[in-house]
């Protein structure tokens, strides 16, 4: 543990507790009040009227402590999962992004125009060029394509970069590779200066005989540039980079903070929420490896996030719950499951405390009137003022708990949104590629010459059919690849399952707007439902027109049928959040829907495909690229909903015409409906004394006062004369009467070495009642003089000075002696009081009531009510 100014904490806040503006903020309104406390201590013991205080001071000061490291830990906490979810996604989009260019690359040296102009045919350099500008303008994410001869010339190539030929180990390494792709990053004597990210592999004949290596050359600065702009965009101070296995800077978000090529220390790479120092700047940094994504690990890069100590634990909470009715925030803020019991007992012990000092302080006031000191006056003023200080302390604990609440419920709200967020984008990033697949394999040329023709034979077809599964086993995300003529009838397929479709005409609606497509460039989505050509499982089928060779005319057309239930589960899946144990956190679930609700994929057998979900009003209305967070009920539980609606990637969604609003929907469970109020404040024990400013107080002008020692039964405003009150007590150490047939009597308690009687009041006032579970307090009364009873009460009130004029008598409405109640005092209410009458009650009644044996008066100073003319003493 360290010391912070006075107050021990945790070693893993020490350096960053100072940069946490809120847990400052309450440190320094507990330490105003514990400067308080030294004065009334002081004051209290010079004047004897708080003897009692020492516990509950102590008490409060270690809550102190306690309650600002929960409020640290809580804050770093949230700070570091935000800065993690935003890591972790800018490392995982990556490499997702670059799984598709691994089947790229192999499918794009498999060309058959490439393998043409290699082998010195009909297709040369313009042509082919002109094929990669073509290919560029699909697949936008590459800056350069190379073509190389087994000599390292440059065949051709996509830029216009200076360039004749290479000797870079890249071309052999390709040609000799027994994998399916070569990866590779750093400079290349055919590229510009500089780091770059190539795709390479062989380009081969019909035989297997190399002929050729091709280059695709990634732009990453431009594909992290836009992944960091949407992970930490505006006025976000979070600092996002990639770096490769040795600490070098390969991406970066801010050239100036740290530019590409920095070399890291290598210990930076093993940070988990340390502070680290660059620049002469200190950071709160993490760094998260790559998942991998479907079997390929990416290149090894690390995602690093970093942000500054001044700006890492700014609050953010209030947009997050500004929109949440209050009581299902109050009900999920206080549930079990979200919080330590540690956590959720400070509170409790807090009132605790203040409890105690309520009684200590309603009790010195009680025996001013024993002691008759000559400054009571002074000493009641001291002991009210030290309740104050107590409630005002009990307040700060209060609401920086609610606030901590809040702020465990605000980082479950961010969290599902950054889900449903990673969730929407990589869902737009992976079928903006199945946009660009079906484009670009309709320029096929065998498939465009082979649909050109009046006559398309079995061994064209089949052919047709090869080249289809070759793709398709490339790129697995399909399940069928169908081409088909200009009348839609099925010319061949991927899937050898479905060659039975191989000469039927398709009649889905999206085949007609398929073969009226007028450029390369256009494609067609089907809307997602049911289709024969998915065996009637709802999915997307993309499609793109197949031109004649060489000029514009239509004559057919190639169909993607999307894997959509394995392909948005594994999505899906990948976005719930995890416990410590990396398995999927229990009750979470995500989806994919419409704006209506409809859902395309779940994680959740509750919420089937076709069916639909209960989107709220504001998600049903997000913008393109909106974000919302909810707390909703399902099924009996409240639910933390996290949604995103598609913003697009590139040109897919955002300039090319296509619309399909698709929302990501993630909920993570917060507890059941129907705990409401066994733990939050709905529920909690009732608060002593409500208002800020209690104190004794004058009711009334007139000099003959009588004080009034009160109390509360429910909602019953009670009192005692102070002269017939002895003391309140706590209910420790109550002992139970079993077997006895009399149902006032609560128990037993040993008090000044005697046993007294403990009633419940609330029984003697309201016979047959049931027994309240919030009687708190014992109120020891004399009954002839003696102490020999307790009134189980609720909790204490305050002890105000009144006018015997201003207290009324009820024998007019009461039979003499029959009435508890000797007097009634009207028009107390004031500003935070619950009930504006006071009944004030006979001991001695209580005693006629119940039977007691208390010894015979020896001297009772009785209190006299005046009524009309008559006045009267109670017996």
């Amino acid at each position: 543990m360290a010391i912070y100014k006075g107050i021990e904490i945790d070693n893993g806040l020490a350096g960053v507790i100072r940069y946490m503006a809120g847990v400052e903020d309450y440190r320094e309104g507990l330490g105003k009040l514990q400067s308080s406390w030294d004065i009334l201590t002081l004051l209290g013991q010079l004047t004897g009227a708080a003897t009692e205080m020492s516990g509950t001071r102590e008490g409060f000061e270690r809550l102190t402590g306690e309650l600002l490291n929960h409020l640290g830990k809580e804050t770093q906490r949230k700070a570091l999962a935000d800065l993690r979810a935003k890591t972790q996604v800018s490392i995982d989009i990556l490499v997702r992004n670059l799984f598709e260019r691994t089947a790229d690359i192999g499918f794009l040296a498999a060309d058959d125009d490439i393998r043409e102009h290699l082998l010195g045919g009909a297709i040369d350099r313009s042509t082919l060029e002109q094929r990669f500008h073509e290919y560029v303008e699909k697949y936008s994410v590459y800056a350069d394509i190379v073509l190389f001869s087994n000599d390292g010339r440059i065949s051709a190539r996509l830029s216009p970069y200076p360039c004749a030929s290479s000797e870079h180990s890249l071309i052999e390494e390709s040609r000799l590779t027994g994998a399916a792709y070569v990866e590779y990053f750093g400079p290349a004597d055919f590229l510009p200066p500089g780091n770059h990210l190539i795709y390479a592999y062989r380009v081969t004949s019909a035989h297997g005989e190399t002929l050729g290596v091709l280059a695709l050359v990634f732009r990453l600065a431009d594909e992290m540039a836009g992944i960091f702009a949407k992970l930490a965009n505006g006025n976000d101070p979070t600092l996002l980079v990639t770096v490769d296995e040795k600490g070098v800077v390969v991406a970066t978000a801010s050239a100036i903070q740290l530019p590409i090529g920095t070399h890291l220390d290598p210990h930076l790479l093993h940070s988990s929420g340390e502070i680290v120092r660059l620049a002469g700047r200190d950071y709160l940094a993490t760094v998260c490896p790559a998942h991998s994504y479907q079997g390929y690990p990416g290149p090894g890069w690390l995602g690093l996030g970093l942000v500054p100590l001044e700006f890492a634990f700014e609050p953010q909470d209030r947009s997050l719950l500004g929109h949440i009715h209050s009581d299902i925030l109050d009900t999920v803020s206080n549930h079990s499951a979200l919080f330590s019991d540690e956590l959720r007992q400070i509170p409790d012990r807090a009132e605790n405390i203040q409890e105690e000092l309520n009684r200590s302080v309603w009790n010195g006031s009680v025996r001013q009137i024993d002691v008759g000191q000559s400054n009571a006056s002074f000493a009641k003023t001291l002991l009210w003022e030290i309740s104050n200080t107590g409630r005002k302390t009990q307040a700060v604990f209060e609401h920086s708990i609610g606030n901590l609440h809040q702020t465990v419920v605000a980082t479950l709200l961010q969290n599902g949104v950054s889900l449903a967020a990673f969730a929407i984008d990589v869902m737009d990033r992976n079928l903006y590629e199945r946009a660009n697949d079906c484009r670009w394999w309709g320029l096929n040329p065998t498939f465009r010459h082979t649909l050109a023709s009046e006559y398309i034979d079995e061994s064209a077809s089949r052919q047709c059919s090869e080249i289809l599964a070759y793709i398709n086993g490339l790129y697995t995300v399909y399940d069928n690849l169908i081409l088909f003529n200009a009348h839609g009838q099925v010319i061949g397929v991927s899937n050898p399952n479905t060659t039975q479709l191989v000469g039927a005409r398709l009649s889905e609606e999206w085949v007609g707007r398929c073969l009226t497509i007028s450029s390369s460039q256009g494609y067609v989505v089907s809307k997602f439902q049911p289709t024969a050509l998915y065996g009637g499982q709802a999915t997307y089928i993309y499609g793109a027109a197949v031109f004649e060779p060489n000029g514009h005319k239509v004559v057919g057309g190639i169909a993607i049928v999307f894997d959509s239930t394995p392909q948005f589960t594994t999505m899906l899946n990948d976005t719930l959040p995890k416990d410590e144990d990396g398995k999927p956190l229990d009750g979470a679930f995500a989806l994919f829907a419409q704006n209506d609700g409809k859902i395309l994929a779940s994680t959740d057998p509750a919420y089937p495909t076709g069916q639909f979900f209960p989107i709220t009003d504001d998600q049903k209305t997000l913008v393109r690229g909106g974000r919302r967070s909810a707390i909703i009920e399902l099924d009996g539980s409240y639910f933390a909903v996290g949604a995103a609606m598609s913003a697009g990637y590139r040109e897919y969604k955002t300039s090319d015409g296509y619309v399909d609003d698709v929302l990501a929907i993630t909920a993570l469970p917060l507890g059941k409906v129907a705990e409401r109020g066994s733990n939050g404040s709905n529920g909690s024990k009732r608060k002593t004394i409500t208002t800020g400013e209690s104190q004794a107080r004058r009711v009334g002008t007139g000099q003959d006062i009588v004080e009034v020692a009160t109390f509360f039964i429910g909602n019953e405003w009670l009192g005692l004369p102070v002269s017939e009150v002895v003391e309140a007590i706590s209910m420790d150490a109550l002992t139970p009467v079993f077997g006895g047939s009399n149902d006032l009597v609560a128990g037993v308690k040993s008090y000044r070495g005697n046993l007294i009687s403990v009633l419940h009041l609330q029984r003697i006032l309201f016979p047959g009642s049931p027994i309240s579970d919030s009687a708190r307090q014992i109120v020891v009364i004399r009954t002839r003089n003696k102490a020999c009873i307790g009134l189980l009460v609720d909790e204490l009130g305050e002890i105000p000075e009144i006018a015997r004029e201003e207290i009324q008598s009820v024998s007019h409405v009461a039979s003499r002696g029959d009435s508890l109640t000797i007097g009634i005092v009207s028009n107390l209410r004031r500003t935070g009081d619950r009930h504006d009458i006071l009944s004030i009650l006979s001991a001695d009644r209580f005693c006629l009531r119940i039977g007691c044996q208390c010894p015979p008066p020896e001297d009772v100073a009785l209190l006299e009510v005046q009524h009309g003319n008559e006045s009267w003493r109670p017996s």
